[in-house]
């Protein structure tokens, strides 16, 4: 911080000395080849002076001395001098906030890596005692088989005990089929039985033959429970659309086999919209196992509609406690709110279709054969999503797949995979974000056909043009389906 000072002072000192020294005067000697007598010591300098010979010859000096500006000179170094001490102490201080900021960063370096050291350490002894549990959970199964073998015999045996048995039931099986007159099967197709012919494939096929007249059987009481679940909707519309209303207190009344078609005797209400003829203009309360908390749902015939935006009544700009909750009216625009969304697709394998319409009035869907979330615990991820339904016409197009295993994101939670944004604020909205979306359905609704990356689109349908109408819809999927085998 001195130098300055120190560099001022002595650049002043020099001009000082230049200063004093600038007053004398300056002879210039021509070029002569012998030098001039020297005059007598005893005469006076005005008189030598006067005697010179005419070969010198006198360079014509000012006759003032040079004028320096010692205020106007210390004025300007004393301002210069100024400026750089400012820099000078800028620079420090930027020098001071760099410290202190690596000081910072490298402190909070230390707390994670501590923080991983601990975490770390917490790992190996979860290990470890997962692995001292599995070796007792060994152990024990050891000695378990150990007892069982006393006491039932070798293993091999017993594996071979039961080989008969089976084997033994299956000739009891075949045996009861031939018996079977074929009058007792007349759509099966199953003639007559050959004893001595009768051989191991013969009796599968038969028994084959069996299971599948059993399954048509079964199909056929289905499909007429269903046309009577349809034929009971369409009687308790006729009755609304009258103005009859039952009483309070009066049951429901269910026909069928009990578990298909109608509540168990035990249940107290539906617990999906597959008993959407008890729906009172569309909403139904639903109680998903005894043990749990009822609420309202909006169903579309066996639909249940999870959410519906048809203008710009209900802002979806949102944060986490609204979605996580559901907000709107189940009438009109809403979302049911991923707690029950969660519980929804928890207590049963479910399938989704979205509806679209845009401004110019075309329809478009998108079918999932399954769909699931988590819980809030897991920051609901989108855990299932099953094969994009082709089959479904119009189709929009599959712009939902890109999002499965995603985490749901609103404006003031970011769980996408976008480390440089956060998507949900990009979107003016929230949902399943990867990085970013392929679809915004829970954007800003328009009232009108316009573009960009914040309004309500599909991209396989509309491009990132405005929707007019979007319906999510799930309901649960049958359990001999092929989706719900596996």
């Amino acid at each position: 911080m001195m130098r300055p000072q120190l560099a001022a002072m002595a650049i002043v000192m020099v001009l000082a000395a230049i200063c004093g020294f600038g007053t004398g005067s300056v002879l210039e000697v021509p070029g002569v080849t012998q030098a001039p007598p020297l005059p007598p010591r005893n005469l006076r300098s005005n008189q030598t002076r006067s005697r010179m010979p005419n070969n010198f010859r006198s360079i014509a000096t000012p006759t003032s001395a040079p004028r320096c500006d010692y205020k106007e000179m210390m004025t300007n170094l004393h301002d210069r001098v100024g400026i750089l001490v400012t820099l000078d102490e800028d620079q420090r201080h930027r020098l001071e906030v760099i410290d202190k900021k690596l000081d910072q960063l490298v402190e909070s370096s230390s707390a994670r890596m501590e923080s991983m050291k601990a975490q770390q350490l917490d790992f190996l002894q979860r290990l470890d005692s997962f692995e001292h549990i599995h070796r007792l959970s060994r152990n024990t199964l050891d000695e378990l088989k150990g007892e069982t073998d006393q006491v039932f015999g070798p293993r091999n045996v017993r594996e071979l005990k039961h080989k008969l048995r089976n084997r033994k039931k299956m000739k009891d099986i075949s045996r009861t089929v031939r018996d079977v007159s074929q009058e007792h099967y007349p759509s099966s197709g199953v003639g007559t039985f050959n004893e001595s012919n009768l051989n191991l494939s013969s009796r599968l096929d038969a028994l084959a033959t069996l299971l599948a007249s059993t399954a048509l059987s079964v199909r056929s009481v289905q499909v007429e429970v269903a046309n009577l679940s349809r034929a009971i909707r369409r009687q308790s519309r006729l009755i609304q659309g009258k103005g009859l209303r039952s009483t309070p207190s009066q049951q429901p009344i269910f026909y069928g086999p009990t578990g298909l078609n109608g509540p168990t005797a035990t249940r107290q209400l539906p617990n999906s919209c597959s008993y959407s003829f008890l729906a009172n203009h569309g909403i139904l309360k639903v109680q998903l196992t005894p043990e749990s908390e009822s609420f309202y749902v909006s169903c579309d015939e066996d639909w249940t509609v999870i959410l519906r935006r048809t203008s710009d009544d209900v802002n979806f700009e949102r944060g986490w406690l609204d979605y996580r909750d559901g907000f709107g009216n189940l009438a009109g625009d809403f979302f049911i709110g991923l707690n029950k969304l969660h519980a929804l697709t928890s207590s049963a394998l479910h399938e989704l279709r979205i509806v679209m319409e845009d401004f110019s009035g075309n329809v478009a869907y998108a079918g999932y054969s399954l769909f699931a979330i988590g819980s809030e615990k897991e920051l609901y991820p989108l855990v299932l999503l099953g094969k994009f339904q082709d089959n479904l016409t119009p189709s929009a197009g599959d712009s939902l797949s890109y999002h499965a295993g995603a985490k749901f994101s609103t404006v003031d939670q970011d769980n996408d995979n976008c480390l440089e944004c956060n998507c949900a604020l990009r979107h003016k909205g929230a949902g399943w974000f990867n990085n970013c979306a392929k679809s915004n359905l829970f954007g800003e609704y328009t009232t009108q056909n316009q573009a960009g990356e914040t309004g309500v689109w599909w991209d396989t349908f509309s491009g990132q043009n405005s929707l007019k109408r979007v319906r999510w819809m799930i309901r649960p999927i049958s359990e001999g389906s092929d989706d719900a085998r596996r």
